[in-house]
């Protein structure tokens, strides 16, 4: 996929895998809700109706699956924009948040290691 001349999945530093969960999205400006479609380390593809654009900082609280808990990304950037659909990189995340995801993109979409 292709943005302004940028080719998307060759911008990426990390694999990313197919999850969707529930998002809240705010900008200082609005909060929004929204749906994750995948996810890596170090960000993730949203989609939601929201005015957004590259360079916006957001503060984002995933609902992960299978877990009580949210994750909350204190500071992420976004890097660009297709439509509703938009790529953001995780740059501030309590260290706590971050295993919880690491491990969970570490079981990737084998149904088996979700169901252990």
């Amino acid at each position: 996929m292709a943005t302004n001349g940028v080719n998307i999945a060759e911008s990426r530093s990390n694999a990313r895998i197919a999850l969707q969960c529930s998002v809240i999205l705010a900008n200082g400006v609005q909060t929004s809700e929204g749906q994750v479609l995948n996810v890596s380390e170090n960000g993730c593809l949203v989609e939601a109706s929201v005015r957004i654009k590259p360079g916006d900082h957001l503060q984002i609280r995933l609902f992960l699956p299978d877990s009580d808990q949210s994750m909350c990304v204190s500071l992420a950037v976004v890097h660009w924009v297709l439509g509703f659909r938009f790529g953001v990189e995780f740059r501030k995340v309590d260290e706590k948040h971050r295993s919880h995801l690491n491990q969970l993109i570490g079981m990737g979409n084998d149904p088996w290691k979700l169901a252990i």
